[in-house]
């Protein structure tokens, strides 16, 4: 069995939101409970906890790329490698052809349909190993810092005090 992760609504006006890191790798066991991703809205990041367990098995958005609230991101499966299908935002479902060995949407009962489902990347992100704050990367971009060598204290989030001892030491 499959089960969807959604785009969760963290506050009353939020309508939209971005995975900006996945904490968990393709194939990981989770825990309900466990933090999976994090979010990005216009106004923080925040950490969203699984509410299911299983293998992490595909995410159906980009990395940073904001999808609305309830829109299906990912899929956990009670098996490694079990498949699901999972929807991309509204219009900007793709009609590339499944991954090679998947079952057509129809054959699987209580499946969205119309989305391509993408295997996550082993990286964190595609640019850098680290995640920076929305303030981190404004304060970076008032000193005229680059993101990208800013190293964390610790940890894989980089914060404002990062940007600041970065800052300092140039």
């Amino acid at each position: 069995m499959t089960y969807d992760i959604v785009m969760p609504q963290l506050g009353l006006t939020m309508e939209e939101g971005a995975v900006v890191a996945w904490q968990k790798k393709l194939g990981d066991w989770v825990k309900k409970g466990e933090v999976l991703f994090i979010v990005e809205t216009d106004k923080s990041e925040m950490e969203v906890e699984s509410t299911d367990t299983g293998y992490l098995n595909f995410v159906a958005v980009e990395l940073r790329k904001k999808v609305r609230v309830g829109t299906v991101i990912a899929a956990l499966g009670d098996r490694p490698g079990e498949i699901g299908i999972a929807q991309t935002s509204g219009a900007a479902a793709s009609a590339a052809p499944p991954p090679a060995g998947m079952p057509p949407a129809s054959s699987l009962p209580n499946r969205p349909q119309g989305g391509a489902v993408h295997p996550i990347s082993s990286s964190l992100d595609e640019e850098s190993e680290f995640v920076a704050s929305p303030r981190a990367k404004k304060l970076a971009k008032e000193l005229g810092v680059d993101i990208r060598a800013v190293k964390p204290a610790s940890g894989r989030r980089i914060v404002e005090d990062d940007v600041r001892r970065h800052h300092q030491s140039a």
